[in-house]
């Protein structure tokens, strides 16, 4: 058995990036699974992109609505995120998963979500934290949105922590409209 204090850096640096490249085609799979657990059917769908808010940085989502009633529409949103962390945890993958409740009145939209974010580092570690949204959803267009949220995130496993966090979403409507 080989201990990690007897290897030397270039083995040390070899075997990080094995496991980060494992890590990483193990997440893109899982993002692109879910995607087609989600439904294949792209009707009424959109793509997002988000800097800052429940993905930590920015992260890509497919979001879709699921059900209206009167002026109310809810939907889901499964992202993808990445970032670096530090030396000790390497890098994150993020998979927010969240779903909304959308208040529509014409173009404006008050939006309130919330959801689970599981993340998993480079280094084996995994974390689940729970974001919150509470925003302004404005679509001007047939096919573009834009989204303006507080998005906290709580941590609730091991000690209580609330984060203040916000984000700004671009969004592009798929299928026919």
């Amino acid at each position: 058995m080989i201990y990690p204090a007897t290897r030397n850096k270039l083995e040390l640096g070899l075997i990080g990036q094995f496991d980060f490249l494992i890590s990483a085609r193990l997440m893109i799979f899982s993002f692109i699974l879910s995607l087609s657990l989600v439904g294949n059917s792209q009707e009424n769908g959109s793509i997002e992109l988000e800097l800052g808010g429940v993905g930590g940085f920015g992260s890509v989502s497919y979001s879709k609505t699921f059900a209206s009633k009167n002026a109310i529409d809810f939907n889901y949103r499964v992202g993808l995120s990445y970032a670096p962390i530090d030396r000790n945890n390497g890098s994150a993958f993020i998979f927010p998963v969240m779903v909304h409740a959308a208040y529509v009145s014409s173009h404006h939209q008050l939006d309130f979500g919330f959801g689970q974010a599981i993340t998993v580092t480079t280094r084996g570690s995994l974390f689940a934290r729970m974001p919150l949204s509470l925003g302004y959803k404005f679509d001007p267009m047939k096919r573009v949105y834009y989204r303006f949220a507080y998005t906290p995130i709580i941590s609730y496993l091991f000690n209580f922590q609330w984060e203040h966090w916000g984000g700004v979403t671009f969004g592009f409507k798929l299928g026919k409209l």
